[in-house]
């Protein structure tokens, strides 16, 4: 059972690197086989299953390797987390009726098919400055009247992220950060991934939080095994309320191209800031293509990535 010991650790390691205290049923999720989860897809009913990794979780707190308090586990050294997560729950509730009014309207779109809640916040880890990042999933055909039209309200209210400085923009409560768009005939995330390992990237896939979707989630997860390959025990998402969202209503047909989306596109191209430009299509933080809009400027994957691998050799696992 080494390998299963070995993969809770590797997995809190990571949920220490980016600063969270997962509950027993999260770490059964994201439980991270590292390398040999490439192989054993199918072993999950044998030794790998949630049984096996609660017993090496509690061998793990026998020995004060692990603690779990409040429903909460971390590795000994970050215990401090579970205070700092609990702080960060009592402002979850407001983010979320927030967030849900955002996709209240980003739901009308006529070319949306799903909206996610990402990052931190979406496993209830919310900053009270923090901002409210999404992941929308368009029609293929539509990313930019998608993106110009979900943007629109919030631009005009002023209500998006301002990376200014301060004391030089006015203060706005849960900034709307929607800065990743992808169309439904690309759903394949796998090449904006870090070569060689991103695990940021994969606990973000895994930790999506649905508020909306036409049933287009799940060909999203069944096209990204390479994301979750590592995570065997990992299950599609599933709403806060339960599996209550809309149902797909059958296939889609793609949209002409039409003169509005070539106008937005050209609109929009021009008032990217200089840093967007600068970095788009140059690696995996932006890309700006009619199939994904991704704009990750500030993209500290890398750096968690180093954290997380100096946590891994702190406590003698293979990340």
């Amino acid at each position: 059972m080494d390998h299963v010991r070995g993969a809770v650790i590797r997995t809190l390691a990571f949920q220490a690197a980016w600063g969270y205290a997962p509950t027993r049923l999260q770490l059964a999720i994201f439980l991270d086989m590292g390398s040999i989860g490439v192989e054993t897809q199918n072993f999950a009913s044998n030794s790998i299953n949630t049984s096996a990794a609660m017993y090496e979780l509690d061998r793990l707190i026998a020995e004060g390797i692990v603690c779990e308090s409040r429903g909460h586990i971390v590795l000994k050294s970050f215990v401090e987390q579970i205070d700092r997560g609990r702080e960060k729950e009592f402002y979850f509730p407001r983010k979320l009726r927030h967030a849900r009014r955002v996709v209240s309207y980003l739901s009308r779109l006529p070319w949306v098919r799903a909206v996610c809640l990402c990052n931190t916040t979406a496993l209830g880890q919310a900053r009270d400055e923090g901002d409210l990042d999404f992941f929308i999933i368009a029609k293929a055909g539509s990313i930019w009247r998608t993106r110009f039209f979900a943007t629109l309200p919030f631009k005009l209210l002023g209500t998006r992220p301002s990376r200014l400085t301060t004391d030089d923009r006015r203060q706005t409560t849960d900034p709307i950060c929607l800065s990743f768009f992808v169309t439904d005939d690309a759903l394949n995330l796998s090449n904006s991934m870090l070569s060689e390992d991103d695990p940021y990237f994969r606990y973000w896939f895994l930790s999506l939080l649905p508020l909306t979707d036409d049933g287009v989630l799940k060909e999203l997860w069944e096209q990204n095994l390479k994301i979750r390959q590592r995570h065997p025990l990992a299950k599609k998402w599933m709403a806060l309320d339960g599996d209550d969202l809309p149902k797909s209503k059958g296939k889609y047909k793609p949209i002409v191209e039409s003169w509005l989306e070539k106008k937005l596109k050209i609109l929009q191209q021009r008032q990217f800031p200089a840093v967007i430009k600068e970095a788009a299509n140059q690696g995996t933080r932006v890309v700006v293509s009619d199939q994904m809009l991704k704009f990750h400027v500030e993209d500290r994957r890398s750096e968690y990535r180093q954290k997380y691998y100096e946590i891994c050799k702190q406590f003698g696992v293979n990340p």
